[in-house]
């Protein structure tokens, strides 16, 4: 019956299918009122950014803190990898000297340690780029290089560089460990990893041991001069020494030669050494001018994006507008009803039917009464059939007063007595016209039903064909 579930549904998908041709006024005025709210924003925001800028610049260093941290284990994991895959050729671990000393040697320039060296289960260390051998038996690093699998000795200091050296385990055929392949890498590298993540108003990173020691920082004097941060005169690192304490991270203040820093400290685990991202407090404030010249700026992009999305709407809502609309009756145009049947080609979840119709004798209108008169009845009939099938179905206009309705889960029985009621409706229409005209409409229609796969074309030819059965009926 009318004004049935069916025709809810078919609500509701008429929203979903329509609601761009729906755009009016209300947007820009929507648009409008954002725009003023935004200006309000912004000028509440830039004070409360002043009040809030010190905790906004801990937060991001907390993040280039741990962005530093992902940098420097992913470093590590890769020269580890790097190792760990050229102790599996036979050249390495059946610890032939000379055939090792090739394959090395073959790829030295390309593995990106500063240099290599084998440490067998006696302590003999054989050096592939000096190709000499040393005892190392003795050194401090000897006995964990040997109980572990992958270690990573503290930095050695020579009269080029510091290093610190990555060992992984050299195993033979019984994956019994026979020795180590050790590789070099210079803490330099690190130092430029962290320059090249370095934060805003000149900040600065480091890396520091348990012990105060640097281990990579932008001056590596302070590395090769064996600088500790904890005996620094006129220094307060209360901060990073709590960091090595907790093993977590902390943000806070430090001192360092007389000069205050916010900083973040964040440890390491496996290593035991902590990354400290800092930056001069006086910077932080200094930088605080800049804040309302960017955020006005910032405003007046903004200010002109939303001009031209305003100006783009308007113009893409005309033209949907007049694209989906057809001009004289207001329904909906052949396009549009093309796009619709389109979108519905392929959801077999509802029943849909096609409705064909059109104006008897209308041809005799337009020759008795002028076009002006019939372009009056083809808005009588659009204005009819919108209110006949309004929340049931869409209706346009196909060309000339060929007119089309697209229903979703209306039955044939329901369908029949609405066209009946678009007829009645028409001649009552056409009794209160001021010269003597009957109006009455032919109309056919065909269903694809749920779950079946048939195209909609051969439907829309289907309910035309209905149309001249119908027109032939009226005729006998």
């Amino acid at each position: 019956m009318i004004g049935s579930v069916a025709g809810k549904k078919n609500r509701i998908i008429e929203n979903k299918i329509s609601y761009i041709n729906r755009l009016d006024g209300g947007i820009l005025a929507a648009v409008f009122v954002m725009f003023i709210v935004l200006i309000i924003g912004v000028s509440t925001e830039t004070q409360r950014y002043k009040n809030s800028q010190m905790a906004q610049i801990q937060d991001s260093m907390e993040v280039l803190a741990d962005n530093q941290r992902v940098q420097f284990e992913k470093y590590i994991s890769e020269k580890v990898s790097l190792l760990q895959a050229l102790v599996t050729f036979p050249d390495i671990y059946e610890m032939d000297m000379e055939r090792q000393k090739a394959f090395i040697r073959e790829r030295s320039e390309k593995l990106g340690f500063h240099h290599l060296f084998i440490i067998k289960e006696d302590g003999t260390g054989f050096y592939v780029e000096e190709g000499v051998c040393r005892n190392q038996k003795e050194e401090p690093f000897f006995q964990d290089v040997m109980d572990n699998d992958v270690y990573i000795t503290e930095p050695f200091y020579g009269a080029d560089a510091a290093t610190m050296t990555i060992s992984v385990s050299i195993l033979d055929e019984d994956y019994r460990k026979i020795g180590a392949l050790c590789g070099a890498i210079e803490l330099n590298e690190i130092r430029e990893m962290f320059a090249a993540n370095r934060m805003f108003f000149n900040g600065e990173s480091y890396l520091i041991n348990r012990d105060g020691y640097y281990m990579a920082a932008e001056d590596m004097h302070k590395v090769y001069d064996r600088v500790n941060i904890f005996e620094k005169t006129d220094s307060e690192v209360e901060l990073i020494r709590s960091v090595f304490e907790g093993c977590e991270d902390k943000t806070g203040s430090i001192v360092e030669d007389g000069i205050e820093y916010q900083a973040n400290v964040t440890y390491l685990k496996d290593y035991d050494w902590v990354i400290v991202q800092c930056i001069e407090t006086k910077e932080i404030f200094k930088g605080l001018k800049y804040i309302d010249y960017w955020k006005y700026a910032s405003l007046f992009i903004v200010a002109i994006i939303i001009l031209c999305v305003i100006r783009i709407i308007v113009y893409w809502h005309r033209s949907n507008r007049k694209i989906n609309t057809d001009t004289l009756t207001g329904c909906r145009s052949r396009a549009a009803m093309q796009n619709l049947l389109e979108k519905l080609e392929h959801i077999l979840k509802y029943d849909i039917t096609i409705i064909y119709l059109d104006l008897n004798y209308f041809k005799q209108v337009n020759d008795n009464y002028g076009h002006e008169n019939g372009d009056r009845i083809l808005c009588i009939f659009s204005r009819v059939l919108m209110e006949v099938f309004r929340g049931k179905g869409q209706v346009g206009r196909i060309g000339g007063d060929e007119f089309m309705v697209v229903l979703l889960n209306v039955q044939e029985e329901e369908t029949e007595k609405l066209c009946k009621e678009v007829d009645k409706r028409l001649r009552e229409e056409a009794a209160k016209l001021e010269f003597e005209c009957k109006i009455s409409t032919a109309y056919g229609y065909a269903m694809r039903k749920k779950d079946c796969a048939e195209r909609l074309e051969r439907v829309v030819t289907q309910a035309d064909a209905n149309v001249y059965r119908h027109k032939e009926g009226n005729r006998e």
